[in-house]
């Protein structure tokens, strides 16, 4: 039979949804999956689902505007049977959504969305999002003192964060303080379990539909605000009850999420966090690979995959898994206590980025590298890593001009312990940032501190200049190759304040001295240096 054709915006997700009344002893079995085909030739496989009562859904994202045909084909006749799918592609009018996340052909360090516009992710770690959303996902706040789902990611998108990562499922923190101080905060244990039963007594063979509809309106809240997901699909310290590697009920879990979320062009698949747990646990990274070939083979979209710090203390390394990944992900720290450890650690990280960048042609996240203390203080894990959010803010500039991308820790929001109010004060400040690296061609920019004398620099010789004066003050810079009588004007940033000056410079040599002319020349600064054109 023929069905209407579906009018969908280039990458909008929309589920065609497939009854069948034949009885499955288990329907999470059920073969199904449509072949869509775009006029011009292009297509896609897209698996289906079971959404419960009988339902089967085949979600699908159009990738291309114009008419597309799907094909289905189902073990259940019934499925079998309803005929093929029309979608009519219209153009994006959402300018936050672009598409897929991809690697940059041109510059294998960096990002790219589908539509070609440049992603600079900044990210931001929230472990309990979905037990977060299981409270506050409705359109009322609940009396927690917090604010609802939607309300909580537009925070944090004013704050320029466009990449959250988030656990699927976390069950419990051993080491959160319970307390009055912080019971009305406390989203462990969340109510909502992945499968049948309950994480203490669960039944692995069935997955918990009602679960994943809810998780399904989180995930949509990210893409329609173009929030990267980076989901971590599971995690081995958090006292979930999993289902035994490589058994058919692992298998199928895996790829339950897979199916259901590939359409979504926000959602990154990472194999765990602290991968590390999974080669600890065997002495050998077989389960993670095999997750790894088990996402490539089910989803049709090929979103990308990573892996949360697949060896400890691996800096600068590229594991077996990084390898079979589409980007690094790790968490490379340094505390200390002895004075100067801070500014100490800015210089450690940015070394310790620009050699991953000399060393391995993929993008490279540094998920976790500190935690700022919360305010009021009601999270402080690491006490040797927590610290406040000016020596982050540090950190995080001494990464991106080192090549890499930062995923920020809030104490108060990133663990079980959840209290969003009073927005700390740094959330301005990154704010700053993401506004200022948008000046820059970013992705042609390259890690080298040679050309400055002191401080760190990224740079396009004879183009464009990325510079961080942590300590702030003046520097020299090299800019002996850009032609003489070049148009070249320099942007200074306060980062704590956010305070801009912009000047013409004139003297283009090995030794070209930039005076600092910001209100505080003392404070940490940056500065962006390019040729314009004509």
């Amino acid at each position: 039979m023929d069905n209407p054709s579906i009018q969908i915006a280039r990458f909008e997700v929309h589920n065609f949804e497939l009854p069948s009344d034949t009885v499955h002893e288990n329907p999470f079995a059920v073969q199904l999956s449509a072949t869509f085909t775009h006029a011009s030739g292009v297509t896609l496989k897209v698996p289906g689902f079971y959404d419960g009562n009988g339902v089967w859904q085949i979600r699908f994202s159009p990738t291309l505007e114009g008419a597309w045909r799907g094909v289905v084909a189902s073990d259940d006749a019934i499925l079998a049977g309803v005929g093929d799918l029309f979608v009519a592609c219209l153009p994006n009018e959402n300018t936050r959504v672009h598409g897929r996340l991809v690697v940059d052909e041109k510059t294998p360090h960096r990002f790219l969305f589908e539509d070609g516009s440049v992603c600079i992710p900044l990210g931001f770690e929230w472990d309990w999002m979905t037990a977060y959303h299981q409270v506050h996902g409705g359109e009322e706040t609940v009396d927690r003192e917090n604010p609802t789902f939607d309300e909580a990611v537009d925070l944090l998108c004013d704050g320029g964060f466009n990449y959250v990562m988030a656990n699927l499922y976390a069950h419990y923190y051993h080491r959160t303080e319970i307390s009055e101080r912080t019971e009305n905060y406390l989203y462990q244990r969340p109510e909502h379990y992945l499968f049948d039963g309950t994480n203490d007594d669960p039944d692995h063979t069935r997955l918990n539909v009602g679960f994943f509809q809810m998780f399904d309106r989180a995930v949509a809240a990210l893409h329609e605000r173009g929030v990267v997901l980076h989901l971590m699909i599971q995690v081995q310290n958090k006292k979930v009850n999993w289902p035994e590697w490589l058994s058919d009920e692992d298998d199928q879990f895996w790829a339950y999420v897979i199916k259901r979320y590939q359409a979504y062009s926000n959602v990154i698949w990472d194999i765990s966090k602290e991968t590390y747990n999974l080669l600890n646990r065997s002495g050998s990274h077989d389960y993670a690979l095999s997750r790894i070939a088990l996402i490539r083979e089910v989803d049709g979209y090929g979103n990308l995959i990573t892996a949360h710090d697949t060896e400890r203390e691996s800096w600068g390394k590229e594991t077996v898994v990084d390898a079979a990944c589409d980007f690094v992900s790790d968490q490379v720290k340094f505390g200390g206590t002895v004075e100067g450890w801070e500014m100490a650690s800015a210089y450690k990280l940015n070394r310790e980025a620009v050699r991953r960048w000399r060393n391995i042609e993929k993008p490279y996240l540094n998920m976790e590298y500190g935690y700022e203390v919360g305010e009021p203080p009601l999270a402080a894990p690491i006490p040797k890593m927590t610290m406040s959010g000016e020596t982050m803010l540090l950190w995080t500039w001494a990464l991106y001009v080192g090549g890499a991308y930062a995923n920020y820790y809030y104490c108060n929001t990133s663990w079980d312990i959840n209290r969003f109010y009073p927005i700390p004060e740094s959330w301005t400040r990154f704010r700053f940032l993401t506004d200022f690296l948008t000046l820059m061609d970013f992705n042609c920019l390259v890690p080298d501190n040679d050309y400055v004398d002191r401080g760190m620099c990224s740079a396009e010789p004879g183009k464009q200049y990325f510079v961080f004066l942590p300590e702030g003050g003046n520097t020299q810079i090299d800019l002996s190759t850009i032609e003489s009588g070049a148009n070249v004007s320099v942007v200074w940033m306060d980062i704590w304040t956010g305070e801009r000056v912009e000047e013409d410079v004139a003297d283009l040599k090995f030794t070209t001295g930039l005076g600092n002319p910001l209100s505080n020349s003392d404070a940490p600064c940056v500065f962006y240096l390019n040729v314009k054109a004509g």
